[in-house]
């Protein structure tokens, strides 16, 4: 099997692997590398001069490929995959920018950046110095990469005696500008020449190169150590090794930060069963975006739309439906701070430690980021335009009394309050959690007692889920597994809601009449957090599954669903694990909050009424 590549910096980590040999491809030829914007006419030139290469492939950002596609549509090439989901670009200064300030960007972005900042000057400027031509006040911002060249530029500040935190910059997705936010789509996007696309032994050929691809990313994830040595092998034999610039340090602390903010760009194409794929909903945005200008431009315009490197059709996946709500909470929170001078607020409240907290960091490492994760809500704040304040007490000294006057305390200062489940058999819970006021339920403790307007998160997630693959519960016979007051309970409600009819499964009931209410269900939904306590081959023929809970095997470093055995034979749709209904459960969280401010600001005419719809 023989593929090319076009080479992209961020493409290095599995290079000095046999990655690519397992998965068929014998021949890998790697084209060097070409100015920005000529990505595409690279690859388009090589195939037409080697007809027999199977696939052709390249990389380059989502806001070059498609006004470059557009504007020469004979290219003939095509977006299959993407490692970054959203661009890393930022604009890096030493204080906020001012009307007239010059930035200075790369010569093929000084259009782009002006478009977004349209109050200052944006100049072309050299590469290699930028970092330096900051410090020294050539310009007052420069075009960087969060990635790499912010990092670099710390190290930089620090070589100077400057504070690093003196630098601020902007992600240029994040500059709002009334009512709308740049869109750019997709970064380090891969597109094949079309003829990758037009025969069963070409696809599988471009298809095994985006499976090898995505296996050394993963392999990066796992092993970053491991993955920086193939990195400095890589560059040696690219003979990228040797290039003169100042955002790049030679040291391991560099290249480990480096590492892991490229692996959680990495992370956030994660759907289904695999990384990399892209969302039709996303490129459109960013079609519409990049192209304003045109008319009767098709929103998918150079989007593979044969499935090449798509998810299974029988997966339910969350992934992407989270990082959509998320960003809807981001901008209903960003746009809350332009109207009231201050960020929506939620308090975090923990006593003792929690023992599904065990394995925190390694499956944030694993499966998410610190701007999206369940285990680093400060850090989600931060990302998405919300004030966090975690407050963590000591299980053996705290006591009702104590555990009251926090939440009294704080109840008063924000805008949402979750008191982590479960607390202490030592502490009355009834009065703990009687004493979050309705209006600040945003966990959604009373949403089946006294009626909280806020979901419980993590079924609200799982309801979203559900709705966006269309699982019907009308009148269907649904078994929820679990109990627990904060995903069990409440999921069996929501779903009595919807007309299903409901049987809860729990550790009270024998196994026989358990496994008989499984084989009898259309619907499996599991909260128990207790792997293997549903086997696969007790489903019924045809149903349907919704993965909760889940639990990380240290052994097999991974995590396990609630369900054990091959579930596709038997399941017609089911959600995975990960990448089902764990995603959802964060911004769900931080839609509630952005609401809750929203709605205690009533006494203001200005209210969220603005797209996106989903948040109010």
């Amino acid at each position: 099997m023989h593929c090319t590549s076009f080479k992209s910096n961020h493409n290095l980590t599995f290079l000095c692997a046999d990655t690519y040999q397992s998965k068929g491809i014998n021949s890998l030829h790697f084209l060097p590398t070409c100015p920005v914007g000529e990505e595409a006419a690279r690859v388009r030139s090589f195939q037409n001069a080697n007809p027999s290469t199977l696939a052709t492939l390249g990389s380059v950002e989502q806001n070059i490929f498609t006004p470059t596609l557009y504007n020469d549509p004979s290219l003939n090439v095509t977006a299959v995959a993407s490692m970054f989901r959203r661009s890393p670009l930022c604009v890096a200064s030493l204080g906020p920018l001012k009307d007239g300030d010059v930035i200075g960007a790369h010569e093929d972005t000084v259009e782009l950046l002006q478009r977004i900042f349209p109050k200052q000057k944006v100049v072309a400027s050299p590469r290699g110095t930028k970092n330096t031509d900051l410090l020294d006040g050539t310009y007052q911002g420069i075009q960087a990469y969060t990635t790499t060249e912010i990092p670099a530029l710390h190290h930089l500040m620090e070589s100077r005696g400057m504070d690093p935190n003196a630098v601020t910059f902007q992600v240029l997705e994040d500059v709002v500008s009334g009512s709308s936010a740049p869109q750019l789509g997709y970064s380090q996007m891969l597109f094949a020449a079309n003829e990758a696309l037009e025969s069963t032994d070409r696809r599988e050929a471009a298809n095994a190169f985006l499976a090898a691809t995505f296996d050394g990313w993963q392999y990066a994830i796992r092993n970053p150590d491991e993955a920086i040595e193939a990195v400095v092998e890589a560059q040696k034999m690219l003979k990228l090794d040797d290039e003169s610039n100042d955002h790049w340090y030679d040291s391991l602390s560099f290249k480990r930060e480096m590492l892991a903010l490229t692996t959680n760009h990495v992370k956030e194409t994660f759907v289904g069963d695999r990384l990399g794929v892209l969302s039709p909903n996303r490129w459109s945005k960013a079609t519409e975006w990049l192209l304003q200008d045109k008319k009767d431009v098709d929103p998918l315009f150079g989007l593979d739309q044969t499935s090449l490197w798509t998810p299974p059709a029988n997966l339910l996946n969350g992934n992407e439906l989270a990082r959509e709500a998320l960003e809807d909470a981001k901008f209903s929170a960003m746009k809350f701070e332009t109207t009231y001078g201050r960020k929506p607020s939620l308090a975090v409240i923990t006593v003792g430690e929690l023992a599904r907290y065990e394995h925190s960091q390694r499956r944030v490492q694993l499966y998410s980021n610190p701007s999206n994760s369940w285990f680093t809500k400060t850090d989600v704040g931060k990302s998405n335009g919300f004030d966090v304040t975690e407050i963590n007490l000591d299980e053996t000294t705290t006591t009702t009394d104590s555990l009251l006057s926090e939440i009294y305390k704080i109840r008063d200062n924000v805008d949402g309050i979750q008191v982590m489940w479960p607390l202490p058999e030592s502490i009355d819970s009834a009065k703990a959690y009687n004493a979050v006021p309705l209006d600040k339920d945003v966990d959604g403790i009373h949403y089946t007692g006294w009626g909280s307007k806020y979901p419980p998160v993590t079924p609200a997630g799982a309801w979203e889920l559900m709705k966006a693959h269309n699982v019907d519960v009308q009148g269907k016979h649904v078994v929820v597994v679990g109990r627990s007051p904060i995903v069990g309970h409440p999921m069996a409600h929501m779903l009595r809601e919807a007309g299903a009819m409901i049987s809860v499964a729990h550790t009270g009931v024998d196994k026989d009449t358990f496994q008989g209410l499984v084989g009898q269900a259309d619907v499996v939904v599991t909260c128990a957090g207790s792997p293997g306590c549903v086997q696969a081959d007790w489903l019924k023929d045809g149903a349907e599954v919704v993965n909760i809970g889940t639990t990380f095997c240290e052994k097999a470093d991974a995590l396990l669903s609630d369900v054990e055995g091959d579930i596709e034979s038997k399941a017609v749709r089911y959600s995975p694990v990960p990448g089902g209904v764990g995603p959802l459960s964060i911004p769900m969280l931080f839609r509630n909050v952005a609401n809750a401010a929203w709605e205690q600001q009533s006494s203001s005419t200005d209210k969220w009424e603005q797209s996106p719809a989903t948040l109010r």
